[in-house]
């Protein structure tokens, strides 16, 4: 689209008043066309990369005394085509011109109006969906979404929504994923027709109206404008509708003669299903009779099966009763034999230990009747010592008693041989005493050990004894 060309307004929607314009400076990832001055109405802003961008906000003037208002308020797009970043255009009351040179973005605006409205690519110069969304720059990278909404006046109703303002938006992902937005809630494009429909917006063919089209209006013969003026009265939206509703009626005879064929082929089969269901009824009574018997049937034998169960519960804890008397019974006669049996080994280790007792009486006994020998011997022997020894005492005395008797005689003179005698009389007579003293105390010592031989025979004597009368217990036991 080449200067001075005007970009295709609203035409239907917006009707001529005064001389308002705003002017669109370029768009984001076009170069500037004043030299790379910023025009008026832009600001710069820098993006995530650090980049200084342009963001586009265009107002339109507010002196527009006297005009209609505008039915289109406000555009924003992002991603869409070459606007990449956020651009916001407000409309004011009149008509709005956007004016710029080649490749500053005019058409692209209009094709956002037209996208925005529905359009599914006739006339919005793409191959391909994805091909609105920004593909990129030398400068920027490719964008993953377009979104366009656009701001419509809604106080006259022109819309059948309970709004003074209707917001429609339209979005589109690289994943093709496509959302059509009214008020900002999600709708379908069935829907968004539907109500553009209602205001008579809806393919309308004269809605945008671009460079040519009013010269081809006036060089048109008129019976070809009666298109023209039926598009612009609003007749044709009534005759899509007729044609609408006459594909619907074909479409519904269609279906109702598929239906009548349909079921000229399924009354036999009513027929047949009919005698069915008459059978199957007989067969539910029979059933039912059946069922009703089954039951019958079946709580007789459940009253059967209850008394026998009582009876048998019955039986059950009679018996349940035996058994547990009989084995407390059991329990008692164990206990008992439990008692007996530890007497039993009470009396066998009783038995045991007398024996035991008995075996060592029986070698005490033994041992004390050869102690007995021993000490009859030592007493024998200890006997003929005391004789011996008594014996050897008068020889002692005797000779002590010559002795004496010589000391008394008086003495006639010193002998020599006499005082040798006296003197070897005298040595006897000492050692005559000592042996006498020591036989005195081997017969002591004999006399000690004859009482301890008597104490001890004592002691084995009742230690048999008491051996003795444990046997006997033990043998009466």
């Amino acid at each position: 689209m080449s200067v001075p060309r005007r970009t295709s307004a609203p035409a239907a929607d917006l009707p001529p008043a005064a001389d308002q314009r705003t002017r669109e400076d370029h768009a984001v990832g076009d170069p500037p066309a004043n030299g790379g001055r910023r025009p008026p109405g832009t600001r710069r802003k820098t993006d995530r990369s650090g980049t200084d961008q342009p963001e586009t906000r265009v107002r339109g003037h507010e002196d527009g005394r006297g005009a209609a208002p505008a039915r289109l308020r406000f555009l924003r797009m992002v991603g869409f085509k070459s606007f990449a970043e956020r651009t916001e255009i407000e409309f004011g009351a009149g008509i709005s011109a956007v004016i710029g040179p080649n490749g500053s973005g005019k058409s692209n605006l209009a094709d956002a109006l037209r996208w925005t409205l529905g359009e599914q690519g006739r006339s919005l110069r793409i191959r391909r969906a994805e091909d609105v969304i920004f593909a990129g720059s030398e400068r920027r990278h490719a964008i993953g979404m377009a979104d366009v909404t656009l701001l419509l006046d809604n106080t006259d109703g022109l819309l059948p929504l309970d709004f003074a303002e209707v917001a429609l938006g339209r979005r589109l992902f690289r994943s093709g994923e496509n959302d059509y937005l009214v008020n900002r809630q999600r709708v379908r494009h069935r829907d968004l027709v539907d109500l553009l429909d209602a205001a008579n917006i809806a393919e309308n063919a004269f809605l945008f109206i671009g460079q040519g089209m009013v010269d081809q209006a006036l060089a048109l013969r008129p019976e070809e404008r009666r298109s023209l003026f039926e598009e612009a009265a609003g007749v044709r939206r009534h005759e899509r509708r007729r044609h609408q509703a006459e594909a619907q009626l074909a479409e519904a005879e269609v279906n109702l003669a598929r239906v009548r064929d349909v079921l000229a082929e399924l009354r036999p089969q009513a027929r047949r299903l009919a005698q069915q269901v008459e059978q199957e009824e007989a067969r539910r009574s029979a059933a039912d009779e059946l069922a009703a018997a089954l039951v019958t049937a079946a709580h007789a034998r459940w009253h059967a099966s209850s008394r026998s169960m009582t009876e048998t519960a019955e039986r059950l804890a009679r018996a349940r009763a035996a058994v547990a008397s009989a084995q407390q019974a059991l329990r008692e006669t164990e206990a008992q034999a439990s008692a007996l049996s530890a007497r039993l080994d009470e009396r066998a280790e009783m038995e045991r230990e007398a024996r035991e007792t008995l075996d060592l009486v029986a070698a005490s006994l033994t041992a004390a009747r050869l102690g007995q020998g021993r000490a009859e011997s030592t007493l024998e022997s200890l006997g003929r010592d005391r004789t011996r020894l008594a014996a050897e005492r008068g020889q002692l005395e005797a000779r002590i008693g010559e002795s004496r008797r010589v000391a008394a005689t008086p003495i006639p003179g010193p002998d020599a041989a006499e005082e040798a005698e006296l003197a070897e009389a005298e040595r006897a007579l000492a050692e005559a005493i000592a042996e006498l003293a020591q036989l005195r105390i081997a017969a002591r010592e004999a006399g000690d050990r004859e009482a301890a031989i008597r104490r001890a025979e004592a002691a084995r004597a009742a230690d048999l004894e008491a051996a003795r009368r444990r046997a006997g217990e033990a043998r009466r036991a």
